[in-house]
């Protein structure tokens, strides 16, 4: 007998030209020392995002974009309940003062960027003040999957 796996396609990603460019999320927050800042984002499942995040004045920071039950095991790593959390590659970053990324919503649950001045993440930022940091998040397409490839 002969098995074929079959793999999840990539998803197709069908970009919007410039007019058709939302804004999700467009905010200047501040994050006081060893504080942590969350936003529910409006998305839905398919969404591309670009995200921009700079440091306008402070340190360091990081930051995560997860789904509810993720950014709760994150929230309870950093106040030591937990010491384990799941975050996403591209919907992270870790030590920065300025990243850009694509991102694309996985499923349909419920969205939050977290952004990060408490501290207590592996590699993460070691907080030394408050923070002020522009967040820019843009839908720019929409990735559309489903089916199977066979794989040779």
């Amino acid at each position: 007998m002969i098995v074929t796996f079959l793999q999840p396609k990539p998803p197709e990603i069908v970009y919007h030209n410039e007019t058709e460019v939302e804004t999700v999320l467009d905010e200047a927050v501040k994050v006081k020392l060893n504080q942590y800042h969350q936003i529910q984002l409006e998305v839905e499942k398919g969404y591309v995002l670009n995200t921009s995040i700079t440091v306008l004045t402070g340190g360091p920071i990081d930051y995560f974009i997860l789904e509810e039950d993720r950014l709760e095991m994150l929230i309870e790593a950093l106040e030591g309940s937990n010491n384990r959390f799941e975050s996403y590659e591209r919907g992270r970053g870790l030590n920065i003062t300025e990243k850009s990324s694509e991102f694309i919503i996985v499923n349909d649950e419920d969205w939050f960027l977290l952004i990060n001045n408490f501290g207590h993440i592996q590699n993460g930022a070691v907080p030394s003040s408050d923070v002020f940091v522009e967040v820019i998040i843009e839908k720019v397409g929409v990735a559309e999957t489903g089916g199977f490839s066979i794989t040779s």
